[in-house]
């Protein structure tokens, strides 16, 4: 789940749709869009939406023409230009560091069917935000619904599906507005700041010999028979993020 597509058109042309940081950076101080599918670009309609601050993620759509006159100085200007749109902008949501109470249930929360960060973003400002996808296992039309995500820092990364060094994550789902029929299947998308979570974690695992952070999520799937508490927590495949010699 949680894939977006792509389509390259010859050699210097590319289009694509995904998850994108807004921040104001570049030689030229502009607000551009960074994303990992292309060096940081400027993109107009983004860059002069002021309802979208800095530090904000949208999903967004771009077309890139590599030998376009915009684009002769890219390597100069530290960005390419691009034309494109932002399609949604994303809730946002503070990664708890705390550790855990996963006995707890919250007030309306609902279960998941599946969940996994979908990207790693960050800006030449230092903003770095995990992107999160969930899946409600019930989902009605208009449904509204609200995420939190946490991780205990302080934890010793396990062996997990036969990786070593991998943290685990905890996401849940809170029901914030109710919907009407019919149900849908659908996913939600949070960007959570990672700021103290990337520099925590890749201190650690540079003194460890590594090069990446490797974790995983675990959300809950199913209540226990009373429905008084988190029954089943499923744990996702384990991902990692390349620890970054120099920011981008």
């Amino acid at each position: 789940m949680f894939l977006l597509t792509s389509c390259l058109k010859g050699n210097n042309e590319r289009s694509n749709t995904g998850f994108g940081l807004v921040d104001t950076g570049g030689n030229t101080m502009r607000r551009l869009v960074y994303s990992n599918y292309e060096a940081p670009m400027y993109i107009a309609s983004v860059a002069n939406d002021y309802t979208i601050g800095d530090g904000d993620c949208i999903i967004f759509n771009y077309k890139l023409d590599f030998d376009a006159a915009d684009n002769a100085n890219a390597t100069t200007n530290g960005f390419y230009v691009a034309t494109g749109s932002a399609l949604q902008v994303l809730p946002k949501g503070n990664l708890s560091t705390g550790t855990p109470d996963t006995a707890y249930m919250y007030s309306n929360e609902i279960l998941l069917s599946d969940a996994g960060v979908t990207d790693f973003l960050q800006s030449n400002q230092y903003r770095q935000r995990l992107i999160v996808g969930g899946a409600p296992s019930s989902y009605l039309t208009e449904q509204k619904n609200s995420y939190t995500l946490s991780c205990d820092l302080s934890q010793t990364p396990q062996t997990i599906q036969g990786v070593e060094r991998v943290y685990t994550l905890f996401l849940r789902a809170t029901k914030t507005s109710d919907g009407k029929a019919p149900a849908i299947k659908s996913a939600d998308y949070t960007a959570f700041d990672a700021v103290q979570f990337y520099s925590t974690l890749s201190e650690r695992e540079k003194n460890a010999g590594k090069d990446r952070i490797s974790f995983c999520v675990k959300y809950a799937s199913a209540f226990n028979s009373d429905t008084t508490k988190i029954g089943t927590w499923t744990t996702t495949t384990p991902v990692y993020i390349p620890i970054y010699s120099t920011e981008k």
